[in-house]
């Protein structure tokens, strides 16, 4: 019994299996003549051709998109990578132009040096050239000093010294031998090495000699008080009486003269003219360097052409 149960329950089984079968060949059968009848009909047929076309269209619009793209981006590329070269290029001049410009630094900063050191070597050149001839000069003075037989100097302490040789002559020095503009004056001062008359700078100090400015709160002040004439004549005649003393210790006097001139460049200068070179010698070397009313004296040799020219209406 039970054994006819199970195989009746297998029949079944199998029937509904077969059923199934069948209606599956059946609903394939169906959709293929469905198929076949739709692929047969012409508007099928078209809209398939469109349809076709139209996937085809959008798959040349999708690789002409993808070429697009990839044609976009290798011109980025080649775009980047040209400026990557021209950014390495500018980097690379940069560098060179900086170490150019280090070199040209370091080669005028060189160069200046070396001018500074030739400068130098030029300037303490020039200063032993001096020194040399300045000992010199003073061993033939002194041995001219010391020489009695030499009646007149050696031709080597008669030259004329020179500022600026080839320039016009400074007029003003020529006749006074002073100069407002000192050593700046671009004309050329002429001045002898040895002469008979020596040129003390500065050597006559007065109140009247100065540049007056009287404050306007002293302008009505009593005309007595101050300074005259006749103290001028006096106080110089006190200096003339000292100085000539000690002036005539090296030798005889021809002239003693004083400028009176309220400028600074010609107050208070005084020529002496002594008769002989070796007098004016001795006394050019023994003032030199020694002080008179707490000032240093400032002696040189002088080339006066006329007295007249030096010491009146200046």
């Amino acid at each position: 019994m039970p054994r006819k149960r199970v195989r009746r329950k297998l029949i079944k089984k199998k029937q509904r299996q077969y059923q199934r079968q069948k209606k599956a060949k059946e609903r394939d059968r169906l959709e293929q003549e469905a198929e076949n009848q739709k692929q047969s009909d012409p508007e099928y047929q078209k809209w398939q051709k469109q349809q076709y076309e139209l996937e085809e269209f959008q798959r040349l619009a999708l690789e002409m998109k993808q070429q697009e793209e990839e044609e976009a981006w290798l011109r980025r590329e080649a775009i980047a990578q040209r400026q990557f070269r021209l950014d390495e290029a500018r980097r690379r001049q940069e560098q060179s132009d900086a170490e150019r410009l280090q070199e040209e630094q370091a080669r005028e900063l060189a160069e200046r040096e070396e001018a500074r050191r030739k400068v130098r070597e030029e300037n303490e050149r020039q200063i032993a050239k001096a020194n040399a001839e300045f000992e010199a000069m003073m061993q033939n003075m002194h041995e001219y000093l010391n020489n009695p037989q030499l009646e007149k100097p050696p031709k080597h302490l008669l030259r004329i010294m020179e500022t600026h040789p080839g320039e016009r002559v400074c007029e003003l020095f020529s006749r006074t031998n002073c100069c407002r503009y000192g050593h700046s004056c671009t004309f050329n001062h002429t001045r002898p090495m040895l002469s008979r008359i020596l040129l003390i700078r500065h050597f006559f100090s007065h109140s009247l000699l100065q540049e007056r400015r009287v404050h306007k709160e002293y302008a009505s002040a009593d005309e007595e008080l101050e300074l005259t004439e006749h103290d001028l004549r006096s106080d110089f005649d006190e200096f003339f009486e000292d100085a000539i003393k000690e002036l005539e210790k090296f030798g005889s006097i021809v002239n003693f003269r004083a400028v009176r001139n309220t400028l600074e460049h010609l107050r208070g200068h005084v020529f002496v003219e002594y008769g002989h070179e070796r007098s004016a010698l001795r006394a050019f070397i023994n003032l030199q360097g020694r002080y008179y009313a707490s000032r240093r004296l400032n002696v040189e040799f002088s080339n006066l052409k006329t007295w007249r020219g030096a010491v009146c209406g200046t």
